[in-house]
């Protein structure tokens, strides 16, 4: 035995003694060495906190953190850049988009997934582009400036890529949806575009 387990040894053996040889008074509160484990003080997310430089408890994310479920957009081993209006992209960042497809639904789920499709469709993007999708949505009734027909030459050539990136980070008038739709519901909205093109 080294001296080092001989310490440790002496100093359990001391700690039982105690125990023993202590007399504890049941009716009196044990001696907290440690307060602050077994009370903490609460801090509420918007509270001054003195335990950060910033004096914050609400603190920022560390830089290239990245949220459960939202990992970047990649095709073909490229990241694709989700702050630039399509114009300005770079040659490799349009193939990239345009490279990007949507995954394929076994055949027993077709149906529901477009039907998902209509649902959000008609929940997020007729107020704009109507029912049927020929840009006359209830806000142009009301000065909104009409989008185009979702089955017009240019939205029937535009790669299912180019589309799902229209809906992510907006085009012109329209806002990105990225927030509101969810990566796999955008999809699917494309498909209904697709099927309304038909």
């Amino acid at each position: 035995m080294n001296l080092t387990q001989k310490a440790l040894v002496a100093a359990i053996a001391l700690g039982v003694a105690l125990h023993f040889v202590g007399g504890a008074d049941p009716s009196q509160r044990n001696y907290e060495i440690m307060p602050d484990m077994l009370t903490s003080i609460p801090y509420g997310s918007q509270d001054a906190n003195p335990n950060f430089a910033d004096g914050k408890t609400a603190q920022p994310p560390i830089p290239g953190t990245i949220a459960r479920g939202f990992a970047p957009l990649t095709a073909k081993g490229v990241v694709l850049d989700t702050r630039l209006e399509w114009k300005e992209l770079g040659s490799d960042q349009r193939a990239a988009w345009d490279a990007l497809a949507a995954p394929k639904p076994d055949a027993a789920s077709v149906g529901a997934e477009l039907a998902r499709g209509r649902e959000v469709f008609q929940a997020k993007c007729a107020i704009c582009h109507g029912p049927g999708a020929a840009g006359d949505g209830a806000v142009t009734k009301r000065g909104v400036p009409p989008p185009p027909p979702l089955f017009a030459e240019g939205a029937r050539t535009m790669s299912d890529g180019h589309l799902y990136r229209i809906i992510t980070v907006g085009q012109g008038n329209m806002a990105p949806h990225a927030s509101q739709v969810k990566r796999e519901d955008r999809w699917r909205v494309v498909r209904f575009i697709r099927s309304l093109q038909k």
